[in-house]
C-alpha cells in the first residue's frame, strides 16, 4: 500500500476514534442527597465539620447542609419537615418531645465532662451561696437544667435565684460586664467568663458527670421511611470522630475556624468532654446511662414546671440503627 494511502487511512481512523470518544458520556459522580442539620455553637459537634471537609459525608452520598436554626424554632421546623437532623442535649430532647416534636435520638454525640460549668464571682464559694444572687443563663436550656439539677440535689429552691436571661452567645458577656454574680454556660464561653478578675468555676460537669449528654436527633418520619439514609449520616460522624482521634493536630486546624478560636484552644477545651466511638456506644451499659440521664432531667424539668408531662422515653430513643450500622454500608 502506498505511503499516502496509509496516512489517509490512519487519519480516517483517528477522526473516527476522536469523534467516538467525544460522543461517549463520561461517568458522572453519584448525586449527593441533601440533608439538613441544626447545630449550636458547641465544641462537641466539631467532628461533623471535619466529616464535611474531609469528604466522609460525600463518601456516604450525603450533602450535609448546616442550618442556623435557633433552638426555640426547631420543634416547628421538625413538625413542618423543614429540618432533618439536629445535635442537641437530652435536656432539649425532653422539652421538644414534651411539646410533640417528632424527633428521635439515634446515637450519642458527646458527654460533657467539665466543658459545662457555673462560673461565679470571687465572693461565691459554694452552690448554697447562689440563692438571692443574679445568675446569667439561657432560659429552658441546658445551662438552666444543669444548675436546676444541682439545686434539686441539694434541696434548694431554684426560685430563689434571680435569673438574668440571655441568649447562649451573650451569657459570658453579661457576666464579664458585672450584670450577674454567676453564669451557667459551656465552652468556649466558660473560658471567656473566667477572664473576669476573681472568677472561678463553682461547679462543672466534671463534678457531676452523666447529666449533660448530646445526641444526634432525627425527624421521626425520615427515620421510619429511610433508615439507610440516617445510618449514612451516623457512619460519617464516626469517620470524622476517628480521624480527629488519630490526627488531632490537623483535625483541630480544620474544626477550630468554625468556632473562631485557635486549634490549640480547641484541643484544650474539648478535654472537657467525652466522645464515645462506635464500639463503646454499642455497649448496653452506655444506653442505660442515656436513659438514666433522661429520667433525671425529666424529673427536674417536671418539678420546675418546664414540662407538663414526662415524655415516653421508649419513643425518644432508637438503638436499632447502632446495632446494625454497617450492614448496608458500601
Amino acid at each position: 500500500m502506498p505511503r499516502k494511502r496509509i496516512t489517509q487511512t490512519l487519519l480516517f481512523f483517528f477522526i473516527i476514534t476522536l469523534f467516538s470518544s467525544g460522543c461517549t458520556k463520561q461517568p458522572s459522580e453519584p448525586k449527593l442527597i441533601p440533608v439538613t442539620i441544626a447545630l449550636q455553637e458547641w465544641l462537641g459537634y466539631g467532628p461533623f465539620y471535619l466529616a464535611q471537609e474531609k469528604g466522609f459525608l460525600k463518601e456516604e452520598g450525603i450533602d450535609l447542609i448546616f442550618v442556623d436554626e435557633q433552638e426555640s424554632a426547631r420543634s416547628d421546623a421538625f413538625k413542618q419537615g423543614m429540618l432533618d437532623f439536629e445535635g442537641g442535649s437530652i435536656d432539649m430532647l425532653i422539652s421538644k418531645t414534651a411539646q410533640g416534636a417528632p424527633v428521635v435520638a439515634v446515637m450519642e454525640i458527646d458527654q460533657s465532662f467539665g466543658a459545662d460549668a457555673i462560673v461565679a464571682a470571687e465572693n461565691i464559694k459554694k452552690i448554697e451561696d447562689l440563692p438571692g444572687k443574679k445568675v446569667a443563663l439561657n432560659r429552658d436550656n441546658v445551662g438552666e437544667t444543669f444548675i436546676s439539677i444541682l439545686f434539686y440535689k441539694k434541696g434548694l429552691s431554684f426560685d430563689s435565684v434571680i435569673i438574668v436571661p440571655r441568649l447562649s452567645e451573650e451569657i459570658a458577656e453579661a457576666f464579664l460586664a458585672g450584670k450577674a454574680d454567676a453564669c451557667v454556660t459551656w465552652e468556649p464561653q466558660v473560658s471567656e467568663a473566667l477572664k473576669r478578675p476573681g472568677a472561678h468555676i463553682l461547679a462543672s460537669t466534671r463534678d457531676y458527670p452523666g447529666v449533660i449528654i448530646d445526641t444526634l436527633n432525627v425527624r421521626r418520619d425520615l427515620l421510619e421511611s429511610n433508615p439507610a439514609l440516617v445510618k449514612k449520616v451516623m457512619r460519617a460522624w464516626f469517620k470524622g470522630l476517628k480521624y480527629y482521634k488519630e490526627h488531632p493536630l490537623e483535625a483541630s486546624e480544620i474544626i477550630s475556624k468554625y468556632y473562631k478560636i485557635t486549634p490549640e484552644q480547641y484541643r484544650k477545651q474539648v478535654d472537657g468532654l467525652m466522645w464515645d466511638d462506635y464500639e463503646k456506644q454499642k455497649i448496653q451499659s452506655e444506653r442505660k446511662e442515656w436513659l438514666e440521664a433522661f429520667d433525671t432531667v425529666a424529673e427536674v424539668k417536671l418539678a420546675n414546671g418546664r414540662i407538663s408531662q414526662k415524655p415516653d422515653v421508649s419513643k425518644c430513643f432508637n438503638h436499632k440503627l447502632l446495632e446494625k450500622l454497617y450492614e448496608d454500608s458500601q
